[in-house]
């Protein structure tokens, strides 16, 4: 495959991640393709020993492997490693692996590839995917795709819950990419906000198979900030739910309020969010929420009031609606 060009790169982020890096690593260098494939993995000035397993991939596959080292952290200069790794993609398609998550299907490239080249409408892909704990045991699945791998609608995705997929199973065009308006995210550093632009440009497909793993409260993720935020509900925290909740207003003017119904169970998740955490309902009704909050239905409005007032309550009448659906 010598002298072909490259048809994906893989991007991958790294901090204090020296348990988890290699196994990462090691899942996408071998992934079985006919075509060539590059992995651009930033180092965000990591303290432990994560840089040495990097070097130590990049020395054996260095016609893969291509590491970004930093001497000071970028993330605690509030600038996203996407923003050095997103210059250096040379593929045709990017795909997407953090640090400490990993795949499980050596044929997930090609599968995805040979999906997408077939059909050009499709501008996003992804999977069905295993959770797994610290020890790489799997402790649950996360199934956004029921059944048979099918396509999804661009309204399906945009409705779709935040936590709806795993991150490390998508695949989409960087040209697609490459036209999302830096403003469109107002500051917010996630994954949504590309999703959602990106269903602007076609439909989605999901894989039934499991072909990632997502790794659950690694040190210093995400999902363990996420945690110490909701608990604290410091003022950082809280802008960033406003962060979130100001991207879905954005959206909704970008598009002219074509997504406007898909995307108010989700603005309205932050919102409610927001008005816990400053433990105030009537933000809801306040600017700059008021316009959304007018244009919804009385059983949207009761709901608001319940996710707030009785939050375990609704949770128990949400999931007893889910059930009555299911057996439907």
């Amino acid at each position: 495959m010598d002298g072909e060009k490259i048809r994906v790169s893989i991007l991958t982020t790294a901090y204090n991640h020296e348990p988890f890096i290699g196994q990462a690593l090691e899942s996408l260098v071998t992934q079985k393709t006919t075509f060539r494939f590059e992995v651009v993995v930033h180092d965000d000035a990591s303290t432990d020993g994560t840089a040495k397993v990097i070097r130590s991939y990049a020395e054996r596959c260095p016609e893969i492997v291509r590491p970004i080292f930093q001497t000071v952290n970028q993330y605690s200069q509030g600038i996203s490693p996407y923003d050095h790794m997103t210059p250096l993609a040379r593929g045709e398609y990017i795909a997407i692996c953090e640090g400490d998550d990993f795949w499980c299907d050596e044929h997930k490239l090609q599968k995805q590839v040979d999906y997408m080249d077939a059909h050009p409408k499709c501008a996003y892909c992804f999977s069905n995917s295993y959770r797994v704990n610290l020890r790489s045991e799997i402790i649950g699945k996360q199934t956004p795709v029921k059944g048979e791998s099918r396509a999804f609608s661009s309204r399906e995705i945009i409705a779709a819950p935040e936590i709806f997929l795993a991150t490390a199973s998508v695949l989409f065009r960087r040209r697609d990419a490459a036209g999302y308006p830096p403003n469109l995210a107002t500051g917010h550093e996630g994954d949504i906000p590309l999703r959602d632009y990106l269903m602007t440009k076609g439909n989605a497909y999901g894989f039934s198979e499991r072909m990632v793993c997502y790794r659950c409260m690694t040190p210093g993720s995400y999902s363990e900030r996420y945690l110490e935020g909701m608990k604290s509900c410091s003022p950082e925290f809280v802008r960033g739910l406003e962060l979130y909740a100001a991207f879905y207003m954005n959206f909704d003017e970008y598009t002219e309020g074509a997504y406007r119904r898909e995307l108010m169970t989700n603005l309205f998740r932050q919102v409610t969010k927001i008005a816990r955490a400053k433990r105030q309902f009537s933000v809801m009704k306040s600017p700059p929420y008021d316009r959304y909050y007018r244009s919804l239905s009385l059983r949207k409005k009761f709901a608001l009031h319940g996710d707030f007032y009785f939050p375990k309550l609704m949770k128990y009448v949400y999931r007893a609606n889910n059930r009555l659906k299911k057996r439907g």
